[in-house]
């Protein structure tokens, strides 16, 4: 950034409504229509906020199939903007606006959540257009060999969809937990897992398990990340479910164009690119430990990434 672009780069945050927009986005992404409902700002007006923000750096647009999502810029904010961001998310949101996050989160979650209540039946069929377990499982499962982590631990699995890798997991660990929301899911997991007494099903939400102070070594997502309404919040919950210095091993997409896989696939999300992953997990005081990308048709590329939490109790 040169001298000339300084004065636009710093009015843009000079009205108290953008530093509001910067201080939502940092707990996610969100379209113009959901920030005005949080904010009580009419949409015309939100969108000019958003503009001016986008055109000084301060926040950059991602499409997701037809609409799109504002978030804070990236990887290569300057040292400036990592130092207003970090003072915005150590303050907390206001009452009425966390109330409204928490509906679009809700209702994000329902649409997802009813897409398995009908699609159940349907799942392989729909994963085939993308990525079944047999292209990214083996390599999910070498990697996770690699690490050494096997023997006498607790770990879960969220979003287990027809369970063939909690299978695997009750081979290597003492105790193994698979999380959905979807009751229809865990029936179907349930038929995989049923010969080991180790593995235990539960529907629920990663909040709800905190509620209930549960604690593990590991915890997994596989091509499950995509589908849930706030990633960026699932990697929080994990943050507090974590043992100190428990593993996180995510397994999705890498950010794609691929709009059909939205209504027809169910995913929220069309992947995420690894900085994305990178920073909402360093916000959340992971340090990144691995990474492995694997190439597949249709013009997917599946990535896993390792987190490992912080040494301190949480």
């Amino acid at each position: 950034m040169n001298l000339a672009q300084l004065p636009t780069f710093f009015k843009a945050i000079g009205d108290p409504i953008r530093i509001s927009i910067l201080q939502v986005l940092g707990t996610g992404a969100y379209g113009v229509l959901e920030l005005s409902d949080m904010l009580e700002v009419k949409q015309s007006g939100m969108s000019h906020h958003l503009k001016i923000l986008s055109q000084a750096g301060w926040v950059e647009k991602r499409r997701e199939g037809n609409t799109i999502f504002y978030r804070r810029t990236l990887g290569d904010a300057l040292e400036v903007q990592q130092r207003l961001f970090r003072e915005l998310d150590v303050q907390p949101l206001p009452a009425n606006v966390k109330a409204q996050q928490q509906r679009i989160s809700e209702e994000r979650l329902q649409s997802a959540k009813q897409f398995f209540i009908d699609h159940a039946d349907q799942f392989e069929l729909h994963q085939e257009r993308i990525v079944l377990f047999e292209h990214y499982g083996p390599e999910a499962l070498q990697l996770l060999d690699s690490l050494n982590q096997t023997g006498h631990s607790n770990v879960l699995e969220v979003g287990p969809g027809q369970g063939e890798f909690l299978a695997a997991l009750a081979k290597r660990f003492d105790q193994v937990t698979g999380l959905d929301i979807s009751p229809a899911m865990l029936s179907i997991a349930a038929e995989q897992t049923q010969q080991y007494s180790n593995v235990t099903l539960v529907e629920g939400s990663t909040e709800l398990l905190n509620q209930q102070q549960h604690q593990y070594d590991i915890i997994f997502y596989n091509m499950v990340l995509h589908h849930v309404p706030m990633p960026e919040e699932e990697i929080a919950q994990c943050a507090k479910l974590l043992k100190p210095e428990g593993l996180l091993i995510i397994t999705d997409l890498c950010q794609h164009e691929q709009e059909w896989a939205r209504e027809q696939c169910g995913d929220q999300w069309l992947g995420f690119e690894p900085n994305e992953l990178h920073l909402w997990a360093k916000r959340h005081q992971f340090s990144h430990s691995q990474s492995n990308f694997l190439a597949l048709r249709n013009g997917f590329q599946v990535q896993t990434q390792v987190y490992r939490a912080a040494a301190n109790e949480h």
